[in-house]
């Protein structure tokens, strides 16, 4: 007799396990998360740590050949410095970006980063933002 409940009370437990994890998975389903904004979002306040760049920097790396450089009287990496611009690349965010070399008359050079915020493919849509080089980190540990 005490078998037989012993195996109803361990039949009992499982049909819960059963049930519990059944509706875990219904729950997880029915989540809603916050709706992506795509690749290439306009939206600055999603891109962490985003500057905005001067119109003149976005017009040079929307058609700047790799290795260009251009003068920049004011930017987010201070004034009067030269921006050389390496090539394109689509990031893992999906956005195009491109890593530049940043010198000043004082400092050394440094290496920074930039991204389209918009990738329609289209020549001056969009506006390049400064992003943080984590690459960079990676490469400074080694």
């Amino acid at each position: 007799m005490t078998r037989s409940l012993l195996k109803q009370s361990h039949a009992g437990a499982l049909r819960i396990v059963y049930a519990a994890g059944i509706a875990l998975i219904i729950t997880g389903c029915a989540t809603s998360y916050p709706e992506s904004t795509g690749a290439g979002s306009t939206n600055l306040a999603n891109l962490t740590g985003a500057a905005a760049l001067p119109v003149d920097v976005s017009s040079f790396l929307d058609s700047a050949a790799p290795g260009s450089v251009i003068a920049v009287p004011t930017s987010p990496w201070g004034s009067n410095v030269e921006v050389v611009a390496h090539e394109r690349y689509f990031a893992a965010s999906g956005r195009i970006c491109r890593e530049l070399t940043v010198s000043n008359q004082r400092d050394l050079p440094s290496k920074e980063l930039a991204c389209r915020t918009s990738n329609d493919g289209k020549a001056g849509e969009g506006t390049w933002v400064t992003q943080r080089l984590v690459t960079g980190l990676l490469e400074e540990a080694r």
